[in-house]
């Protein structure tokens, strides 16, 4: 239907002794006859049912009927990109979300929805999208910054600002209300890593049975740095204990309350590993225990999970990280930052460990799935607290070494004093 259509019979009448009133029919968007009006000011003309008067409230209905015409138009312009008239912050917010959920994970879709609803919404979201400015914008960070921790801050602001963003590129705002506001300052992660005395402690824990489903899960992630979604979402099928390798295919994602396996989100996620001798043995001892009780199923092992249940069941990771609390807690252990390390803090503990014994970098980079090295690096390349001792030692032993290999290599000479020395 053309926007034209919308509005037709115009009629005008006289309305009291100096007014008229002009009336129009039109169809809404169902298609129903609806009506609207306007009074016309006819004053100090004569009233009666002169050419004049008529042709005045003749031109001010047609005016009237171009005006709402042109606000059909522009309604149907907004409707083309999914904008209706009058919407706010929310509206638009929820709109962005919309137009990305296709395209990301649905745990990330779940993201956006919680910060749409806990952080957004309350805040600015009833504000008009053609209203909000950066002094609103600056006041909301603020606000959450006194409530929540700044990596919360940053995850609305960035994902309001993306929202932004696509309503300049799209002309739906001149400007983006986002520019120049500030997010609160994220300190450098420090790890929160057992030392020495606690890696030999959980290390000893795990050897009393190092078969049952938890302690393979704690110690793929002390041994080979798997995070908890990817211990819980690894099969059989990826697991070779002849060449002793194994492959990150997929790893457990949530939306909300429910847990689903999923691909790994980056490339570099998706990687080989070596399995070190001693988790080979407590390997076999688990494969040869599901091996038994899929029998009763008649479920293919390969397609099982490592700590998973016979029946094709895979452990929640919010479960695996419980378990490892109540682990961490008996044992009494204290993290490098002087709390109680949590499960990914087993993660941190093989990365820390790594470096600490002299593996390179790069290779640490890879087995962790990091993006880069630089990222290694300025995560752990200082989280052992003895790392600038040992350092300070290695140095000065290599020179002393080096002064004993020179020893004789020429005659010291002692200079007098200049009367500068102290």
């Amino acid at each position: 239907m053309q926007v034209e259509d919308k509005f037709t019979s115009v009629s005008i009448r006289q309305y009291g002794d100096e007014k008229w009133r002009a009336q129009l029919m039109y169809k809404d968007e169902e298609g129903n006859w609806k009506k609207t009006s306007r009074v016309l000011e006819t004053t100090g003309r004569d009233t009666g049912r002169s050419k004049q008067v008529w042709k005045a409230a003749s031109y001010e209905a047609e005016e009237l009927r171009r005006a709402l015409n042109e606000e059909a138009r522009a309604a149907q312009e907004l409707a083309a990109l999914g904008i209706r008239p009058g919407e706010t912050v929310s509206d638009y917010v929820s709109f962005y979300i919309e137009g990305r959920r296709p395209h990301v994970e649905r745990s990330t879709a779940a993201e956006y929805d919680r910060i749409l609803s806990k952080l957004i919404a309350p805040g600015i979201g009833s504000i008009g999208l053609d209203a909000l400015t950066p002094d609103d914008v600056q006041g909301w960070i603020n606000a959450l910054a006194k409530q929540f921790a700044p990596v919360t801050v940053r995850k609305a602001l960035v994902l309001l600002r993306s929202a932004m963003t696509q309503a300049v590129e799209r002309d739906r705002l001149a400007k983006n209300p986002t520019r120049t506001v500030k997010a609160p300052k994220l300190e450098a992660p420090k790890p929160n890593a057992l030392d020495e005395k606690g890696r030999a402690k959980v290390a000893q824990f795990i050897a009393i049975d190092p078969a049952t489903k938890t302690n393979i899960g704690f110690a793929l992630a002390l041994y080979m740095g798997l995070r908890e979604g990817e211990v819980c979402g690894l099969r059989w099928r990826a697991v070779d204990l002849e060449d002793k390798t194994l492959t990150i295919r997929e790893t457990i994602g949530h939306e909300g309350s429910r847990w689903y396996p999923k691909e790994p989100k980056t490339d570099g996620s998706a990687r080989t590993l070596p399995i070190p001798d001693v988790l080979v043995a407590a390997l076999k001892a688990r494969r040869a225990q599901m091996n038994e009780e899929r029998m009763s199923t008649g479920r293919d092992l390969s397609m099982l999970y490592v700590i998973g249940g016979a029946d094709g069941s895979f452990m929640q990771p919010h479960y695996l990280s419980n378990r490892w609390r109540r682990t961490a807690d008996a044992l009494e252990l204290i993290g490098t930052e002087g709390k109680r390390p949590t499960f990914h803090d087993l993660r941190h503990t093989f990365a820390t460990a790594a470096i600490a014994h002299g593996v390179d970098v790069k290779s640490v980079s890879s087995m962790m799935g990091h993006a880069n090295a630089a990222m290694t690096m300025n995560t752990y390349a200082s989280a052992d607290p003895d790392a600038k001792r040992r350092a300070s030692d290695a140095v000065a032993r290599a020179i002393e070494a080096e002064v004993s290999r020179h020893a004789n290599d020429g005659q010291i000479l002692t200079l007098g004093r200049t009367g500068t020395e102290d």
